[in-house]
């Protein structure tokens, strides 16, 4: 194999030296941009390489491959495409490898495909790779680089509740409150949904968990229901989902001295792209963490930890399961790195 190195003003320039000398079989083996020590000016290098049979000019190419002037045309246009691909493809290459080392590292890119196949964001996977050699260190990077909230859910005043419709809030409350009654907590619920639809399946939680249940129009009867009982009771307080998640911004100022969580639900069975969207539409400082349902439905993990690192907020719990099941799950924020490197979720 014959392997030289040509060089050039700009990379059109040495492709066409290339071609002329190698012909157009010649493979682009590396490409770089570097400075002449004297003058400082920057030139292109271009490592290519043929099998020495193959050497021939382009002129003998052009014979020996094509027989029409037309054919030549198109010929000569796709290949100016590929190799321009090429010289692209090849700077990109080592850009990202200086960039990122862990990807010439042939040890790391099973890990790397591992976690691109979880759906974890190629840019965060990466990141994980720089401190990450083996799955025993991938778990331990997955754990330092994961948000969580510092205390469980069951030793919080209470939470408000926020996310889009179908999400899973509802269902979130009743998960919670049976959780809290299995620890001997006082619960009560409260609602700012007026829905007909959501005023009865509210009323059915209650039922089921056997607490009280109020149902309020006014956040200022909010404040004053949460000032009563706050010191008393855990109160879950479910909200209308909208698409903006706008009432979560209309309670901020209102809710800032209440020691109460401000949990935004995701759903962990949406698209990252879905997912996302809901937090460059809502206003995320109005919230303090994240709580993840429908675990059990998610076909992947990695949207968990885009999320969580993304968003900046922390993870509260994770729930599993369809609301009424005898055995309802509320996992801790931890979970989440079981779930990546093992890919299995525990119902």
């Amino acid at each position: 194999m014959k392997i030289k190195k040509f060089q050039g003003r700009t990379f059109k320039e040495v492709l066409e030296t290339v071609k002329k000398e190698m012909g157009p079989n010649a493979v682009i083996l590396s490409t770089s941009s570097k400075k002449e020590p004297l003058s400082n000016n920057s030139f292109i290098e271009i490592t290519a390489a043929i099998d020495e049979e193959e050497t021939f000019t382009a002129q003998e190419t052009l014979g020996h491959r094509l027989q029409t002037e037309d054919s030549w045309k198109f010929d000569h246009g796709v290949f100016k495409e590929i190799e321009k691909l090429k010289a692209e493809v090849s700077l990109l290459r080592e850009s990202i490898t200086k960039l990122f080392p862990s990807l010439d590292d042939i040890s790391k890119r099973g890990l790397y495909n591992f976690l691109i196949k979880n759906n974890v964001e190629p840019y965060l996977a990466l990141m994980l790779l720089e401190k990450a050699n083996d799955m025993n260190e991938l778990r331990m990077a997955i754990e330092n680089e994961l948000k969580t909230c510092r205390n469980n859910f069951d030793e919080e005043k209470g939470y408000i509740f926020y996310g889009l419709p179908g999400v899973g809030k509802t269902t979130t409350i009743f998960k919670i409150g049976q959780s809290l009654k299995d620890n001997n907590k006082k619960i009560m619920l409260i609602s700012l949904d007026q829905r007909i639809s959501s005023v009865a399946y509210i009323k059915e939680v209650a039922l089921k968990l056997k607490c009280e249940a109020k149902f309020i129009n006014e956040p200022k009867e909010l404040y004053k229901i949460m000032h009563k009982e706050i010191d008393k009771k855990n109160l879950l307080i479910d909200t209308p989902g909208d698409v903006n998640i706008s009432l979560a911004g209309e309670l901020k100022n209102l809710l800032k001295d209440m020691p109460i969580k401000k949990c935004l639900i995701m759903d962990a069975s949406m698209s990252m792209q879905s997912s996302f969207k809901i937090l460059k539409t809502m206003d995320t400082a109005s919230v303090d963490c994240i709580g993840f349902s429908k675990i059990d439905l998610a076909q992947t993990y990695g949207n968990l930890y885009n999320l969580s690192v993304l968003s900046g907020k922390p993870v509260s719990f994770i729930t599993s399961g369809a609301y009424g099941e005898p055995q309802v799950k509320v996992l801790p924020p931890d979970t989440i790195t079981n779930l990546i490197v093992g890919g299995v979720c525990a119902n």
